[in-house]
């Protein structure tokens, strides 16, 4: 048997955790002095709220070492021969990485596979459910192993958000910094690249950017009449309370591409926190079918 597990900056809807039995381990926010788990103790919706009634931004924190060890522990403890395949942010933004495999080092007799999406959000995301779908056929590790290393050289991310404050404030803005001298200004796009976030283009106005997010996905997928057929599309748009805008650029994006898997997912406080709300990404990779 071989079970995935991921981190919640994966944003995935929760009817794809539901379908394949994912294990999630929860990023954990920290408002002052309380903790909370993201997905599991705080909605995204709350988490929102609650940042707009303070003055100072909560931090977040990857899942601790023992909340890594327990979830492996509860899977193995179903079947000990259990492979696990772990995938999880890019170590480029996070500590989640690290603290996954200080967790798989203390279970040494465990097939625990640690593995670096580098990159984030519904990228990870849709990583993580194919690696599950893959699974679910019987396709054994090494060959999941091994198309997921695939996955991640062509996965690509792009989110547009409505102001830099959050990603300054919170030390993640990576080679995007050069944008911050116009940050009113502007609304940019940006990308995760060999795992940071970079700067794509930049827009003035929110309607301009998200018509030129639209445009970069329809122009670096081909329709489907133009695809490799051993190749299936995976497209993922994902947003920070911003359903409204969301949704029909989903449904524009998968008619004009005819994707194999179209997911919806939301932004949640563990990297919302950072690209504050609003905030609408599209994520799409390339898996061989």
């Amino acid at each position: 048997m071989i079970r995935i597990v991921t981190d919640t900056d994966s944003n995935m809807p929760q009817h794809v955790v539901d379908e394949y039995d994912i294990a999630l381990a929860p990023i954990h926010i920290l408002f002052g002095d309380e903790i909370v788990r993201e997905h599991f103790e705080i909605s995204p919706a709350e988490a929102y709220e609650r940042m707009a009634a303070v003055e100072e931004l909560p931090k977040t924190s990857q899942p601790p070492i023992g909340e890594f060890k327990a979830i492996y522990e509860r899977l193995l403890a179903d079947d000990p021969h259990t492979t696990i395949i772990s995938l999880h942010i890019s170590e480029g933004v996070s500590g989640t990485m690290g603290s996954a495999r200080q967790a798989a080092a203390m279970l040494p007799e465990a097939d625990i596979r640690v593995f670096d999406t580098r990159t984030a959000s519904l990228g990870q995301g849709l990583m993580a459910r194919q690696a599950a779908e893959l699974a679910r056929q019987g396709v054994d590790a090494e060959d999941i192993m091994a198309q997921l290393a695939q996955m991640r050289d062509n996965v690509q991310v792009y989110f547009v958000v409505k102001t830099l404050d959050f990603l300054a404030k919170g030390g993640r803005i990576g080679r995007a910094s050069h944008l911050m001298g116009s940050v009113l200004a502007i609304k940019p796009l940006l990308t995760v690249t060999d795992g940071v976030i970079d700067a794509h283009s930049r827009f003035r106005t929110w309607k301009q950017a998200l018509g030129g997010l639209r445009d970069l996905v329809l122009a670096d997928v081909p329709p489907l009449s133009e695809r490799d057929a051993r190749d299936s599309l995976h497209l993922g748009v994902v947003h920070a309370v911003n359903a409204e805008e969301a949704q029909p650029l989903l449904d524009n994006l998968a008619e004009a591409l005819e994707p194999q898997v179209t997911v919806l997912g939301e932004i949640g406080p563990g990297l919302g926190v950072h690209v504050g709300p609003g905030t609408i990404g599209v994520c799409w990779l390339r898996a061989p079918a």
